[in-house]
């Protein structure tokens, strides 16, 4: 069957759209998982328990606290922002009608529900050093400055309540606007209501809102806080462009490694990959762009509170990063990119998407883990002492994100099946 004969299924009467469960490429054998990912979400979190142990360990061994939490919020950060681009792809293709990425979307849904959890798992260490470790990475909540000139000044928004409270805000802000989303489209499946991609579209209306601000201040509290001297204007947009990044990397890694298993067979062609690979290619340009800008004004400005935050990012090692970051993020993707069959080829964005993943948490390496040696009195360590911890922290969220996203999979259709743009997504073509 064709995908142009889908559409002689349209002309139902009412609020439901094209039943398309009878064609051949929805199959349950092409659009389930079996179980819920089976051995791979065993290894997954094989990886994420040993990565995870292996981090908390190294608190107690030379490494010290401060270095096992920075890690570890580091790699936490790292997932976080990938399930919020997962979030921000989920809103902007219904605000936009795409059409073409409706059998990707159910892959942005799953993604997209796993940034409360992210979150929980990334506030452990802030509301730790906060209860426990009394600032040990987070300097704003070490009671030794709270005479601080800078720090007061802060102090109507950097404090213990209003904290806890914007983490709660974000937490439900979040969770709403995945849950819902996420239930719209599920209700879709079963009813075929056509009337609920309003409902969806709307509800990214707002959302796109409550999401652009939970995310920016999100970014505020969780990673430049850290350095309460520090400020930038550009910092929420930063982070943003990192998990727009990062996202489009994991979609396309998670549809590559779905065809490869047998699934989405017809669903997902080289039509979808190629602009897989336009998204992964804009947000290259636009990281790119913000970090120059930000770099550039700070050090246009020359303020002394934002220009130290760089200028401990350019010694005792940290320099070789900060051109890992230059090279990586942004000359390597894009001479790559650029190229059109590499755009439509699966294989090759595989390939891709790794290195996007692993340059993203290089730049989440470079964001926090100078702060265990900048602070007075601390040890001007290099970059690679003890970076066993940071990779044990990295992969050890990575093993519980693939995880919990292999899980989700398998609990739904790899694809909105009754979705009314289907049948735009199945005769989608790329001519440019």
């Amino acid at each position: 069957m064709s995908a142009h004969a889908v559409h002689a299924h349209d002309g139902h009467s009412g609020g439901h759209a094209s039943d398309l469960s009878h064609h051949p490429l929805l199959a349950d054998s092409n659009v389930r998982l079996n179980g819920s990912g089976g051995g791979l979400s065993m290894l997954f979190l094989l990886m994420g328990v040993a990565g995870v142990a292996a981090t908390v360990g190294a608190a107690f061994t030379g490494a010290g606290k401060l270095h096992a939490m920075a890690s570890f919020q580091l790699a936490a950060m790292g997932a976080l922002a990938i399930c919020l681009g997962g979030m921000f792809f989920t809103l902007v293709m219904h605000l936009t009608a795409a059409g073409w990425s409706v059998t990707l979307r159910r892959i942005m849904e799953q993604m997209a529900a796993l940034a409360p959890v992210m979150l929980i798992i990334a506030a452990i260490v802030p509301v730790t050093d906060l209860l426990v470790t009394k600032g040990l990475l987070y300097t704003w909540m070490n009671p030794s400055y709270e005479t601080n000139y800078l720090l007061g000044k802060k102090a109507g928004f950097l404090n213990p309540g209003f904290f806890l409270i914007r983490l709660g805000v974000y937490f439900l802000a979040w969770t709403l606007i995945s849950v819902r989303l996420k239930s719209l489209s599920i209700a879709q499946d079963r009813s075929g209501d056509k009337w609920l991609t309003n409902k969806a579209r709307f509800t990214s209306a707002w959302g796109m809102l409550v999401f652009a601000l939970t995310t920016a201040f999100a970014s505020f509290d969780l990673l430049m806080s850290m350095d309460f001297r520090f400020f930038s204007t550009m910092w929420g947009v930063y982070f943003f462009a990192g998990a727009a990044f990062s996202s489009a990397a994991t979609i396309a890694l998670v549809a590559s490694s779905l065809l490869r298993a047998g699934r989405l067979q017809g669903l997902v062609t080289s039509e979808h990959f190629h602009d897989l690979g336009k998204l992964m290619f804009s947000f290259t340009v636009f990281w790119s762009y913000i970090a120059f800008s930000q770099y550039f004004l700070i050090w246009y400005s020359n303020i002394p509170e934002e220009t130290i935050w760089f200028t401990a990012r350019k010694s005792n090692g940290w320099e070789s990063v900060f051109y890992l970051l230059c090279f990586g993020h942004f000359i390597a993707p894009f001479l790559v990119l650029v190229f059109r069959d590499v755009k439509r080829s699966p294989n090759a964005l595989i390939l891709v998407g790794l290195w996007m993943l692993f340059i993203h948490f290089v730049d989440m390496f470079f964001i926090v883990r100078p702060m265990v040696t900048t602070r007075p009195g601390a040890e001007a360590l290099t970059p690679f002492t003890n970076i066993w911890v940071d990779v044990a922290a990295v992969l050890g969220l990575l093993g519980v994100l693939g995880f919990a996203l292999t899980r989700l999979l398998g609990t739904a259709a790899l694809v909105p099946i009754r979705d009314p743009r289907l049948p735009e997504a199945l005769e989608h073509k790329n001519y440019v």
